[in-house]
């Protein structure tokens, strides 16, 4: 029983964490947005991030999708 509620415990932080956290660095580039080919002369944007140096992490996307049906979030898309 005590293990079932750790196990919940890890989950429930590591959802929190997804929902105030939903951004992590690029692998690739480290989080710098350089392609590993540049230097001072040309600069070139890592293809995986497209130059921002964040990448979303695994899970965070289903959180706010969640969390916005949830609590009565409607998005419009331009209509009215």
């Amino acid at each position: 029983m005590t293990l079932f509620l750790i196990i919940v415990a890890a989950v429930i932080l590591w959802l929190g964490s997804l929902y105030c956290w939903p951004f992590a660095p690029c692998t690739k580039c480290s989080g710098s947005g350089r392609n590993a080919g540049s230097n001072r002369q040309r600069f070139g944007d890592c293809a995986r991030c497209g130059g921002s140096g964040r990448r979303q992490r695994f899970g965070s996307r289903a959180v706010h999708r969640s969390v916005r049906g949830g609590v009565g979030y409607r998005r419009t898309r331009g209509r009215k």
